[in-house]
């Protein structure tokens, strides 16, 4: 019972270095500089590695049914480690979508459902709190690399920055991978919490949950605003560059969504548990309208002050999309196939990397500015608040 504290911490440390992927925009206009590559072919990369993202976190809950999650750890860690090192002496397009987006998209999806999935098996009875904690973690990474590697890379260059970051996760990822582990059969764990329909939810298989209609619609919900994550993500320093921000404040401001996301995320995680997913999922929606509507007077005013709200407010709520994923997953259809079932939620993300890609990208470039892109946020948005109302409540066992 004292060892899932310990347990707990560096499985926070190890997921602060994996939400480095979030911290992407840091790295585009650096590598735009340095080989002349345009907003659509590096968005690409990200738009990849999202995708990969996905394949790696189901890969590793079939996988970790043979090996020791310890040992997918560290093998992650080797690989993510060897790429960043990798990226420090690449030369041409395709291998940074093969080093970052195809190779370090895999690894820390792989990594990441490794450590929520043990992280939350330790503690049963607090499912939300640690999983909005975990995820505060998850979110937060791009709040201290960024501001880390935007120093690196101009203090050392690019290359010698990509090295030095690769460096570092090699020695966290061998320290951390020691504690990814399962609680044992011997250890007494408090019982598990009920949902918020006040019971235990049957165990659904993975085959059986996607049936289901809740699931469905729910799928379609997480489509939609995770389009809208993925849309901002690759283009907060370029949005923020946008309305006359200097390059260190477009850092900033990539810094200031991801402690918001940060807040989002545990804040909602335990707000699920308390108050249940209707009202949730409601303030989501209103959040990201709210959000939407700024963002378009933001960037039409050339405004900092609105587009720094616009942020803030899609910052906490997409923060507060991913442990409401995992509460589903968990609330909904059971604790024993969690880790398969929570990387099929996750699944949307194939679809809404791509919407992203073109709302964010695609949109900015055919328009030459954000306000379509800002449209098309609110129009996902306004969607987002109407569909979640005809998910019913969980059955009960």
């Amino acid at each position: 019972m004292k060892k899932r504290y310990a347990i707990l911490f560096s499985d926070c440390i190890l997921l602060i270095f994996l939400g480095l992927i979030y911290a992407w925009s840091v790295f585009k206009k650096p590598l735009a500089a340095q080989y002349g590559w345009d907003d659509g072919q590096l968005t690409w990369t990200f738009t990849i590695c999202m995708f990969m993202f996905c394949l790696g976190g189901f890969t590793a809950a079939e996988l970790s049914k043979k090996l020791s999650h310890k040992v997918i750890t560290w093998g992650c860690g080797a690989l993510i480690a060897a790429s960043f090192i990798l990226m420090g002496f690449m030369t041409s397009l395709w291998q940074i979508y093969a080093l970052y987006g195809v190779v370090i998209g895999f690894t820390v999806g792989m990594v990441y459902n490794c450590v929520l999935s043990t992280g939350n098996k330790w503690f049963p009875d607090k499912g939300g709190f640690i999983a909005g904690l975990l995820l505060m973690f998850f979110g937060a990474g791009s709040l201290f690399l960024s501001p880390l590697s935007n120093a690196l890379i101009a203090s050392l260059g690019l290359k010698v920055a990509f090295i030095i970051i690769g460096l570092l996760f090699l020695a966290i990822f061998i320290a951390g991978g020691f504690q990814v582990k399962v609680p044992t059969s011997d250890v007494e764990l408090p019982k598990p919490v009920a949902n918020e329909n006040g019971v235990t939810p049957p165990d659904f298989a993975p085959k059986d949950m996607i049936k289901t209609r809740n699931f469905i619609l729910f799928f379609i919900w997480c489509i939609m605003v995770s389009s809208i994550g993925m849309a901002l993500l690759g283009q907060i320093a370029t949005i923020s560059g946008s309305v006359g921000m200097s390059d260190a404040r477009c850092a900033l401001m990539v810094s200031l969504f991801a402690v918001f996301n940060g807040i989002g995320r545990f804040v909602f995680g335990s707000f699920y548990d308390k108050k249940g997913r209707l009202l949730t999922m409601t303030i989501f929606g209103v959040l990201f309208t709210i959000g939407g509507i700024s963002l378009f007077f933001g960037v039409r005013s050339s405004s900092i002050a609105l587009v720094v709200v616009a942020l803030a407010l899609f910052g906490i709520a997409y923060g507060g999309v991913t442990p409401t994923n995992a509460n589903f997953a968990r609330s909904y259809y059971g604790n024993k196939n969690y880790a398969t079932n929570f990387s099929l939620v996750n699944f949307n993300l194939l679809v809404a990397v791509f919407l992203g890609q073109y709302v964010g990208s695609t949109l900015y470039m055919q328009s030459g500015g954000y306000e379509a892109t800002a449209i098309a946020l609110t129009v996902l948005s306004v969607l987002s608040l109407v569909i979640q109302f005809f998910i019913t409540k969980p059955q009960a066992e």
